[in-house]
Parts: C-alpha cells; sequence; structure tokens
C-alpha cells in the first residue's frame, strides 16, 4: 500500500493505493478479483451522509482515501484478500499536525470586517479588510462566519495556504476563489492548498494545474450573472494553457492529489455549464452532493487513480441528454506526471467508482454516468482501463433506461443495485465503439 502523503496539518487529506498487489492464483487480476479492506486508524463513530457507512473503513476496490480532521498518529491497514481466502496486509503511519502549530501566531489570520474576533485563536494577527493575495503564502487565514467577503485570487507559486472560518454562526459567503494563473511564468505551480467551511457564491477554480488541493465542506450556492464552465473547475483549461504560452511543456505538472470532499452545490440549469469538471491524477472525490446543471453533473476529462466514493450525484440537465458522471479520457497513451511526456493524450486509469447515490426522481436523462469514449464519433478513440463500479444505487427518473455504460479493458461491475429494486442496466453500449482498438474493448467482470 502506497499514501500520497505521509505527514501535514489537520485536516489532512490522504489517498491510499494497493493497486500494486500480486497474486499467485492463476487468471486472477489482483485490481479485480482481489478485495481490499482499508482501515484508516481514525474510528470517531463518524459516518458518510449519503451511504450512512462508516468513514473508517472502506472495503472493495484497492484505491481508497480518508481526510483526517485531528492531530495525532494514525495507523492504517489494508488486508487483501484473494477468491480463496488467502490474504496479506499492510500498514502504514500517518502523522497529522496541529494546524495552530503549523501556522503559529501571526501565520494565523482572523478577518473580519466587523471587527468581531470572539473564537479567533490566540496570537493570530486580527484584521478587518481581507489579505492581499500575495501575503497568504504559508498562512492560515481564517474568514468570520456570518459575514461576506469578495473574491480571492491565490497567485502562481502560492504554497501552504490553508483559508477556512472562526467563530459561530453560517459559513463565511465568498463570492469565488482562483487559484494559480492562466499565464505562469515558472514551474512553481500552486502546491498545499486547503479552502473549507465556506459558502461560495459563484465558484472556485483552479488554473492550469497544481497539487494538493483539499476543498473541504464547502456549500456553493446556485450561481448568477457570470457564466462559469463549472462550479468547481479543476485544471480543464491545461491544454490550452500549455499550447498558448511560452513556458515549456516539460515545466508543467499534471494536476495531482486533488481532493474534492463534502461540498454541497446548488446548481443551476442554466448557469454554470457543469456542477465540476477537471482532469488529474490521485483525484478523490467523496461525500458531495450535487446534481442540477445545464449540461453533466460530474465531468472528468482524465482520470488517473481516482477515487469517487459516497457522493449523491443527482443528474438533472437542461436539455436531457447528460450525465450525473461522466469519466472519458484524452487517448490511449500512457500517463506521466510530466505534461511534456504525456500531454494530453494519456487514458484514463485506475478508477474505483463506490457507494455512490446516482441518479435521482427528478434526473431527466436517459443514461445516468457513464465510464466510456464520449461518444461513437471520430473523437472515441479514449481509452479507458481497470474501472470498478460497486456498490452503487441507482435512481431512475422518468427518461432513464439505462444506469451506466462501461467500455474499455479491465472493467468491473459488481454490487449495484436500483432504489426501485430492479436491475441496473449497466452495459458497454453494444461494443459499438468503432474507433476502439479491439484490445481496449474487454474483459469485463461482473
Amino acid at each position: 500500500m502506497e499514501a500520497n502523503r505521509l505527514s501535514g496539518p489537520a485536516p489532512l487529506a490522504v489517498q491510499f493505493d494497493a493497486s500494486s498487489t500480486s497474486s499467485t492464483l492463476a487468471d486472477q487480476h489482483p485490481f479485480h478479483q482481489v478485495r481490499y479492506a482499508f482501515n484508516f486508524g481514525d474510528d470517531r463513530g463518524t459516518v458518510w451522509s449519503i451511504s450512512g457507512q462508516s468513514k473508517n473503513v472502506q472495503v472493495g476496490g484497492p484505491i481508497a482515501a480518508h481526510v483526517f480532521d485531528q492531530p495525532g498518529t494514525y495507523q492504517v491497514k489494508v488486508r487483501a484478500t484473494d477468491r480463496v481466502g488467502g490474504y496479506s496486509e499492510k500498514t502504514v503511519t500517518i502523522q497529522v499536525q496541529d494546524p495552530s502549530a503549523v501556522f503559529p501566531g501571526t501565520q494565523t489570520v482572523c478577518v473580519s470586517t466587523t471587527a468581531n474576533f470572539a473564537g479567533c485563536p490566540t496570537g493570530a494577527s486580527q484584521v478587518t479588510a481581507m489579505p492581499s493575495s500575495a501575503s497568504f503564502n504559508n498562512r492560515r487565514v481564517l474568514l468570520r462566519r456570518g459575514e461576506t467577503f469578495s473574491s480571492i485570487s491565490l497567485p502562481h507559486g502560492s504554497q501552504n495556504v490553508q483559508i477556512g472560518a472562526f467563530g459561530s454562526g453560517a459559513k463565511p459567503r465568498i463570492s469565488s476563489i482562483e487559484v494559480g494563473s492562466l499565464a505562469p511564468n515558472s514551474s512553481s505551480f500552486p502546491r498545499d492548498i486547503s479552502i473549507m467551511d465556506l459558502n461560495f457564491l459563484h465558484r472556485f477554480e483552479q488554473y492550469a494545474t497544481m497539487s494538493r488541493l483539499l476543498l473541504y465542506r464547502n456549500t456553493f450556492d446556485a450561481p448568477t450573472g457570470e457564466l462559469a464552465v463549472g462550479q468547481i473547475n479543476l485544471a480543464s483549461a491545461l491544454q490550452y494553457v500549455v499550447e498558448h504560452h511560452t513556458l515549456a511543456p516539460s515545466q508543467y505538472i499534471q494536476p495531482r492529489e486533488l481532493f474534492v470532499v463534502e461540498n454541497q452545490l446548488r446548481g443551476s440549469t442554466t448557469n454554470p455549464h457543469i456542477n465540476m469538471v477537471g482532469i488529474g491524477s490521485q483525484f478523490v472525490i467523496m461525500g458531495n452532493d450535487m446534481g442540477t446543471a445545464q449540461q453533466h453533473t460530474l465531468r472528468l476529462y482524465n482520470l488517473n487513480k481516482g477515487f469517487i466514493a459516497h457522493n449523491a450525484l443527482r443528474g438533472r440537465s437542461s436539455d436531457g441528454i447528460r450525465h450525473a458522471l461522466k469519466i472519458h479520457s484524452g487517448g490511449l497513451g500512457a500517463y506521466n506526471d510530466n505534461y511534456g511526456i504525456s500531454g494530453s493524450t494519456w487514458a484514463s486509469r485506475q478508477i474505483v467508482i463506490a457507494n455512490n447515490r446516482l441518479g435521482d426522481a427528478t434526473d431527466n436523462n436517459s443514461f445516468t454516468g457513464g465510464a466510456a469514449p464520449q461518444n461513437n464519433g471520430p473523437d472515441s478513440r479514449e481509452g479507458l482501463e481497470d474501472v470498478v463500479l460497486e456498490n452503487n444505487v441507482f435512481h431512475r427518473g422518468p427518461n432513464t433506461n439505462t444506469e451506466f455504460i462501461l467500455m474499455g479493458r479491465r472493467m468491473s461491475s459488481r454490487g449495484n443495485t436500483r432504489a426501485d429494486g430492479g436491475v441496473p442496466n449497466i452495459n458497454q453500449f453494444g461494443n459499438s465503439y468503432q474507433l476502439l482498438p479491439a484490445e481496449w474493448v474487454g474483459p469485463f467482470y461482473y
């Protein structure tokens, strides 16, 4: 088992990856046919509001994730069990630091436009106006609950930033937060940014690329005014930025270690286009509630080592031809963290989609979701491999005829159900993706 990080300040988001597991059994593919039981060593009795399952365990595929809210030392264990009962275990230690120790004294800044600093950590700076964007580096900035703030723009090169809330009452209201630049001038891309407990009036946008992002427990209102590509937009413009600016492709990293956890998105069928859109590797989407958009609820153009679990993706669109969850890819190439090596043409690989509520009684689309090429046209030469769709509950709307399309090589569907008791229609769209090479079609595991 590998963890994307072993230490950091609370709340610390970590992805765990046991996909390198091997098996001595003939004809067994460990990614699909070995069962993995993760215990995060953080049993505080909490459960996911959508699935009702414990946050301390995850059973099924070889990729999982957890957010450690409290400082301490945690022993995370995974047990991998093969189909005849043989098993092995591995443990990794995670150190979670106290954010008040990581951001001591004036490295924590409390902002209140009304000068109400009740609840501000002892020793922190107290200001009545938002600090300049450049001063957020290596700081924790806490906004007063119940107050309204303008937008924040974290510039290219920003690192080690927490933005959160202090005091009591409703979440601080903020128009938008933008991270990075559409014209980066160096390879110092934003890193280690956590944004939590805010009420977004419009959108969050991460330009180009970054690493180690946590969006946690935020609420997004249905936006008005300026049109947005997505209420949450993570690097969907990366290819355009690389092609239209002077920084060499080899200086770009692929977006990675991205965590979107327990956010609520109140979308609109007129604005924005999509509730959430993005690309990335080691990409975790957990416990979110979203589902009204002009187009798709959640669209991922490229996804490497993805974990999508315990979400409610409800799926209402403006035209009834969209999806609650849509995952496709950039092509058939191999993934590399260096954009100059893999570009935007890499295939989506190693994805676990588990314990979600997919669709809704108000879902007006015919397909609830898919991990497949986006269509059967000239742009459908898009590879996906090693995808596990498990233990999801599908809710049908008035037009639903298909729960999920799985098309690629080494794809699994198991334990999925329909809320109305029917049998989910999970298929390969008639194997009709004509531009996919034969070796990219199957096998399928059921």
